[in-house]
């Protein structure tokens, strides 16, 4: 009896978090903040756009990878929203967010537009090789 009791609660609960997870995908922020390929970021950087490039990455990771851009600027995530005061400046220009796999930098995208910027991502991150190649 308390082997079924505990299994139907933990399909109720996994049932539950699909429910959840499927309204967080079709009404969730992640489709509100604007994001880009690295195959069109790149091409529009060689066209000179205008974009603040911010690395959110770790110190570690800055020293393992540099960025490939070399005038990106580096805000870790976790002291982004301290830090975004000194992004002010750059208010009226478009602010592309840069990490490895586009999900720190969406946060930070998210982050980066409550505050009023026009804050971007790389939708599958700044090393998306991969993808890259295969378009």
């Amino acid at each position: 009896m308390i082997y079924r009791l505990v299994s139907y609660t933990l399909i109720l609960l996994g049932i539950g978090g699909t429910i959840y997870m499927g309204v967080e995908g079709i009404y969730g922020d992640r489709f509100d903040i604007p994001s880009i390929s690295l195959q069109s970021f790149s091409r529009q950087l060689e066209d000179s756009s205008k974009y603040i490039l911010v690395d959110v990455r770790n110190e570690v990771e800055i020293n393992e990878s540099p960025a490939p851009w070399s005038n990106t600027l580096h805000i870790p995530l976790l002291t982004l929203e301290e830090r975004c005061v000194e992004l002010t400046e750059f208010k009226a220009q478009p602010i592309m967010l840069l990490c490895p796999t586009g999900n720190r930098s969406r946060q930070g995208a998210r982050l980066l537009q409550l505050a009023g910027f026009d804050a971007w991502y790389l939708e599958h991150g700044m090393f998306d090789t991969e993808r890259e190649i295969n378009e």
